[in-house]
């Protein structure tokens, strides 16, 4: 098969991508339409048809948008009206209010509270606040705050408050770079005036289901039980909004075709349902130059720099020859519907530096009758049709495993595990300043996906994978994941352009972060305590190494051949140190290395280790999450060219069949939530680094990026779209 269209060349291919990148460029729409349907947060978008599709409904949508709207306000009244200032009222520090904080969940309740901000308060007859005492509990949770006595007996206090507070917020001053946090209330405990009379009062031990580790689960996840009541921290409105302004008009597409598939499903085809979505940058190349995405030029190309920015690992039979390989279904729940193979892919990099297909190699079912898990096909360019077959099953599995193990494992529950550790322990260290801009709202999505692409939604409807497989498929990845002696990929020519970008990225991370520390260390290693517990809750509840509580005495011959296959790849590929001495917890061997095992001061490396967890955390919540999120709608955003699933249909070829054989692609309903996926995946994005916002990013770190603005943008990337933080 020709390596280019017809007549064609590179110039052309690289001439029709430019202008394509161009037509299919996301742009934000301006404004909304007051009587359009709404949405409170993106925890309430629905990848099934919602109820909100006559007239009276979108009516009553817009009422309680109204009420919304006036709570908001009246919140905003009442704290104008009665505004808290932090002015301690008395002068005599004669009793006390004391009591301890633990957390509340089982198995946990021992665990004390350090270094929680709290406060006694006393409430007016006319309603205003009066601030009597401030301080921080200990390390054992416990607090003795003092106040006046005379002061709190006085007529005009009518009831008094003691409340535990958070930090939400870090924001920072714009010329001076100051770091301003904003503490919220998370408790508040009232106190009767009638029972406040005594000299001390014991508040006892106060239990708060504080950033609690679910128990329902084996990967480190954080409660949520209602995303709109109890959740430990929630979206900026200025974050919703921006949901609201991208997403509104896809999500209207999306229902308009599952109403018409509720009348008869044969009036809708993928066809019809692709051209009413916003072109992406295959079916705008297609348009400007066909088969442009589907010659091997292309192919190599985007398994190089695209959504899933393979690595590329050295053939070692073969001196300059390469494997990409996507480990499909393997011993891991799947449905009856839908294929999943294994599939490794050789590559040869052509003179132009860029890896040229020679051989695709699958390994599993590919149709419903052979359920023969390890089964091979292989195929070359010499196989004609079934070669153009072969890329695109390629495609579908290395967008399906770029998703579950790359993007939803790699980084999200990568990024969350950082992120309830660092909500449960520091709050006087510098470093919650550094990393909370960063690690902030990503257990909010992560719930999100729970349901919407998890659970009863997207994934498992619309490929192979079902939820238990996604969970354990999760911590198996999860087990890959490391910070300690993590490195960047290395580039393997000068086309290589990903490995370029995080390359690049990753040096602007190590600045930032060496600036900080040099600026802060001493107040790092002043609250080093909170370190220590951090690392703590980091090793104690990360999931065991990958494969390593695999009793290989149980498995076929094939199955350690390819366990074999998957430790060795994976090492590589998400750069796992497989020679680190690892921490031990019930005879479980944790992935994840101890920063510190001092609870008082730093020892030699603690504090190295400790910069390397920044980096690395700060690294997989920006850029290594942007760049797969914003190139998904390029890559998984038309239905023939790269699904996440591929039915296996009634035909003994199975899922090596024409793209025009819709029996194998997704079915219409599935074809449309595809791409309303692909939408909102790549389109609800908020929070930028350079955009900055809400003012929440380091300027230090904003004027580290832009000042590689031309180097970023000789790599493709554009600064601008690079993410503070992970969120969708």
């Amino acid at each position: 098969m020709p390596i280019y269209p017809k007549g064609k060349t590179e110039k052309d291919i690289e001439k029709a991508y430019r202008e394509a990148s161009e037509v299919s460029k996301i742009i934000y729409p301006k404004k909304l339409n007051w009587f359009q349907n709404r949405f409170k947060n993106l925890n309430h978008f629905n990848v099934h048809r919602r109820d909100q599709d006559n007239f009276l409904v979108t009516i009553a949508d817009f009422l309680l948008m109204i009420y919304y709207w006036f709570i908001d306000q009246y919140k905003k009244f009442i704290i104008w009206l009665y505004p808290r200032k932090d002015t301690i009222y008395g002068v005599a520090k004669d009793a006390y209010v004391c009591g301890k904080l633990t957390f509340a969940k089982k198995g946990d309740s021992s665990t004390p509270l350090h270094n929680m901000d709290v406060a006694l308060w006393a409430r007016t007859k006319l309603g205003g606040w009066r601030k009597l005492a401030k301080g921080y509990t200990e390390r054992d949770g416990s607090f003795k705050l003092y106040f006046d006595f005379l002061e709190s007996r006085k007529f005009k206090y009518r009831k008094f408050y003691f409340e535990v507070y958070q930090t939400t917020h870090v924001f920072f001053h714009q010329e001076t770079g100051e770091a301003l946090v904003k503490d919220v209330v998370f408790e508040r405990y009232p106190i009767k005036k009638s029972e406040f009379s005594g000299m001390g009062y014991n508040l006892d031990n106060i239990q708060l289901f504080y950033w609690e580790y679910r128990t329902d689960t084996p990967l480190p996840r954080v409660v949520i039980n209602d995303h709109d009541q109890d959740a430990p921290e929630y979206y900026s409105e200025d974050r919703n909004k921006a949901i609201r302004e991208q997403f509104i008009p896809i999500e209207l597409i999306k229902e308009d075709h599952l109403a018409i598939i509720d009348l008869n499903p044969d009036l809708l085809t993928i066809p019809k349902i692709q051209a009413d979505y916003p072109p992406n940058l295959t079916t705008a190349m297609e348009k400007i130059l066909p088969y442009s995405t589907r010659c091997d030029y292309w192919f190599g190309r985007r398994v190089m720099n695209g959504m899933n920015c393979a690595t590329f690992q050295k053939d070692e039979k073969n001196e300059g020859l390469y494997w990409v390989k996507y480990f499909g279904g393997c011993s891991y729940p799947t449905n009856d519907e839908y294929a999943f193979p294994t599939v490794e892919i050789q590559f040869e990099l052509a003179e132009n530096g860029l890896p040229l297909p020679l051989k695709i190699k699958t390994i599993g079912p590919i149709n419903a009758f052979n359920k023969d898990r390890y089964q091979v096909h292989e195929f070359t360019p010499n196989d004609g049709e079934k070669w153009e077959q072969a890329k695109r099953v390629a495609r579908v599995t290395g967008a399906l495993t770029a998703e579950a193990d790359d993007h939803f494992a790699g980084t999200h529950l990568n990024t969350e595990q950082y992120a309830i550790a660092l909500r449960r322990n520091v709050r006087k260290n510098p470093i919650a300043t550094l990393l909370l801009p960063h690690l902030k709202e990503v257990a909010l999505i992560n719930h999100t996906a729970d349901t919407v692409l998890i659970g009863p939604g997207y994934i498992p409807k619309a490929s192979a994978v079902t939820e238990d497989g996604i969970v354990e498929r999760a911590k198996d990845t999860l087990g890959a994941f490391d910070w300690k002696n993590w490195k960047p990929m290395e580039p393997i020519s000068d086309r290589h352009t990903y490995a370029k970008a995080e390359n690049l990225f990753w040096e602007l991370v190590e600045d930032f972060v060496e600036y900080f520390f040099k600026e802060n260390e001493a107040l790092i290693e002043k609250e080093w305590y909170e370190i220590y517990c951090f690392s703590n809750d980091l090793v104690n509840n990360s999931v065991p190494l990958f494969l390593s509580t695999v009793d290989e005495s149980t498995l076929s011959d094939s199955e350690k051949a390819m366990n074999k296959e998957k430790v060795k790849y994976f090492h590589e590929r998400y750069r796992l140190d497989p020679n680190l001495q690892r921490v031990t917890i019930d005879g479980v061997v944790k992935c994840i290395s101890p920063i510190t095992t001092n609870e008082n001061a730093p020892e030699e490396g603690d504090m190295e280790n400790l910069k390397a967890v920044c980096k690395y955390a700060i690294m997989m919540a920006t850029f290594m999450h942007t760049f797969i999120n914003e190139h998904q709608y390029d890559d998984i955003g038309e239905v023939l060219y790269c699904s996440l699933g591929l039915r296996f249909g009634d035909s003994k070829e199975g899922i090596f069949r024409p793209e025009d054989d819709y029996s194998i692609s997704p079915d219409v309903t599935r074809s449309t939530q595809m791409m309303w996926f692909s939408n909102l995946l790549s389109r609800t994005e908020y929070g930028f680094i350079t955009r900055d916002e809400e003012h929440d990013v380091d300027p230090y770190f904003c004027k580290l990026l832009k000042s590689k603005t031309k180097e970023f943008a000789e790599l493709n990337v554009e600064i601008d779209n690079i993410e503070s933080r992970t969120n969708i």
